[in-house]
């Protein structure tokens, strides 16, 4: 996100996906698709739209966040006193920077640490943060200035892990250096990933320690009008540039503000609030009452104007636009959409390598597919037999947690809630996202469920594996319990998540209950699904699709139904390589998985592959490769 904030989502992992229900087809190198798309929306989980990390240029931490890199640092003597000085002064100068950074915005404070005193944070801004037009240029002069910064630790022989943490940061500030010249490409109001959507599900949950946690709260709302017209100025510069948004994009962010204020006294965020406030110890019954007054008059007074200001812009705006299909059309598209890819992903690959890489092992997928129907026929009746319809979303999180004991390494104990979306923002949301917990509390996790998309039996146990066990919820408690440092919390790498979320969801049809040929067998279909879609977003925007070419490419596999193309379409047009992060991230697990196969045939395991990819944890697949194959 290149806006001047981080909205504090790169901690929040929302990770969406839009599934598609199969029916395998006993015919040869053919899919038979009923496709499910829920109504036109989005990720996190994100799951997912992640911010990105440092978008905002400072002013004192432009220079140095501290003066940790002093001369001990920048000799290239590697004796064992000199290491220990060198990481002692690079671990103080990342601890610096992450208190700089987690305190820039109190979403993302709120969503990283529980206890910020603990991490030496005791002074923020209670703002959303802001949002401007420079903020491309202004992210790239600040990761410049950070590039400098790091200079003199690149030859102080840092142990592995801070080793990796440089690689990891270099990496992502030469990239954010890269998108200075990007000016009013990025949209920060997309169907279902903009801040729109996305940032009352933060106030939903955000949660209530103290006292001083509601006063933030409400001074969070209160700055929403304040925030919403900087975006409101930031679609005007947009529009003026000829790069707004396309029109049925507009139209659908107009409704999705015109559901939001539709009714406040039965509103999700004052059920929310009253919830939070009467549940909490130490507030006696008048100080309850008054704050829920407060929370009632600002949302009345300030956030629904807010909200309906924003749709009048948007409506005021929503002809100005010229172009309703993929960013090549506009100046410099492909090459923006190269860059996009990038962040997205966190592929070494061209967009053109992209698309080769997808069509191949589609075809593998495609002839696994046929061959094991081929060899097995009586799959298909086992895929019908097969109800999971008795089990609830706690139990199947249960059955997972408990199945991937045998082939995952072991996960410190924690707890998850599954919580059901407001009928308001169904709409709006994902079938489901996963909340990530702070650093310093990862006991607790949320799991969100959207009951409109109708999931259940093995959509929804794939689902919950997705989000859950071995998926999103999996990886980020085991990451951050190594105790690794903060600063890799604001590294947000989507490639890698939503990547490591989509490959063990394929793999989760083995604890279905599934024979393991027919378990291969959903895996393939699923991913070969995947695939379609990401060919789609390329094609449409790197190549210049049209919805008719994009039908027709999809007619090749089995799609007709004209209106869930057109919903495809606009989808993937208002949500550039979002699919990506998915299935790319996806295909680059499995080939380092192959990989690392062929390099240790003989001591090869998938429980040592999933091991060192989660310890590594989040970053670009090039990185991640060179430390998973020993190359650093």
């Amino acid at each position: 996100m290149y806006t001047d904030t981080v909205p504090a989502m790169h901690h929040c992992h929302f990770h969406f996906f839009h599934k598609i229900r199969f029916s395998i087809c006993l015919s040869l190198f053919l899919i038979g698709l009923g496709i499910f798309c829920a109504a036109v929306c989005k990720c996190a989980d994100s799951d997912t739209w992640i911010a990105q990390f440092l978008t905002e240029q400072k002013t004192d931490s432009a220079k140095n966040p501290s003066d940790a890199s002093g001369s001990a640092a920048s000799t290239g003597d590697t004796s064992t006193d000199d290491i220990s000085t060198a990481d002692a002064a690079f671990t103080d100068y990342m601890t610096e920077l992450f208190r700089q950074e987690a305190s820039a915005n109190l979403l993302n404070l709120h969503y990283t640490l529980a206890d910020p005193a603990a991490y030496g944070i005791t002074d923020y801004q209670t703002s959303l943060g802001s949002c401007s037009a420079d903020s491309p240029a202004r992210s790239a002069a600040f990761a410049e200035n950070l590039l400098a910064g790091l200079q003199p630790f690149e030859s102080s022989g840092l142990s592995e892990e801070n080793q990796l943490t440089l690689d990891i940061l270099k990496e992502s500030l030469t990239l954010t250096k890269s998108g200075g010249r990007w000016y009013c490409y990025d949209e920060p109001l997309t169907p279902t990933t903009g801040l729109q959507s996305q940032i009352p599900i933060l106030l939903a949950e955000y949660t209530f320690r103290n006292t001083r946690d509601i006063t933030d709260y409400l001074s969070l709302l209160s700055d929403i009008p304040r925030y919403f017209s900087e975006i409101s100025a930031y679609e005007k510069e947009k529009a003026a540039a000829g790069r707004f948004m396309p029109s049925f994009a507009a139209q659908r962010l107009i409704q999705q503000c015109n559901d939001f204020t539709a009714d406040i006294d039965s509103h999700y965020l004052i059920a929310t609030f009253n919830q939070k406030t009467d549940a909490m110890n130490g507030l006696s019954k008048n100080e309850r009452a008054a704050y829920q007054k407060q929370n009632h008059d600002i949302l009345e007074q300030q956030v629904f104007p807010a909200f309906e200001q924003l749709s009048q812009t948007i409506a005021g705006l929503q002809d100005s636009g010229y172009n309703d299909a993929g960013l090549c059309h506009f100046p410099e598209g492909n090459a923006y959409y190269e860059y996009l890819v990038r962040c997205s992903t966190g592929s070494d690959d061209s967009v053109a390598m992209l698309e080769k890489r997808a069509a191949n092992q589609r075809k593998e997928d495609l002839l696994l597919v046929s061959e094991l129907l081929e060899d097995h026929p009586d799959l298909a009746e086992e895929l019908e037999r097969l109800d999971l319809s008795a089990q609830s979303p706690e139990e199947m999180l249960d059955t997972l947690r408990q199945a991937i004991t045998a082939d995952f390494p072991v996960l410190p104990d924690c707890n998850v809630t599954i919580k059901y979306i407001d009928a308001a923002m169904e709409d709006y949301l994902s079938p489901a996202f996963y909340l990530t917990s702070p650093l310093d509390h990862l006991t607790e996790n949320t799991i969100y469920i959207n009951q409109k998309n109708g999931y259940e039996g093995i959509r929804l146990f794939t689902t919950l594996a997705h989000e859950g066990f071995p998926g999103h919820l999996y990886q980020n408690v085991f990451f951050h319990s190594q105790n690794t440092q903060p600063i890799r919390s604001l590294l947000g790498y989507p490639g890698y998540t939503e990547g490591w979320a989509t490959f063990v969801e394929l793999h989760s049809y083995l604890y279905s209950g599934l024979s393991e040929d027919a378990a291969r067998l959903c895996a393939a279909n699923q991913a070969a699904i995947l695939s379609l879609y990401a060919t789609a977003d390329m094609g449409i925007h790197c190549e210049g699709w049209t919805l008719d070419d994009t039908a027709t490419f999809f007619s090749t596999y089995g799609f007709t139904d004209e209106e869930v193309l057109r919903d495809i379409f606009e989808l993937i047009v208002s949500e550039p390589a979002n699919y990506l992060k998915y299935y790319i991230g996806y295909l680059e697990f499995h080939d380092l998985q192959e990989e690392m196969k062929k390099q240790n045939p003989d001591t090869y395991t998938d429980t040592a592959f999933y091991e060192r990819v989660l310890k590594i944890g989040p970053a670009p697949f090039g990185v991640l490769r060179d430390y998973v194959l020993g190359n650093r």
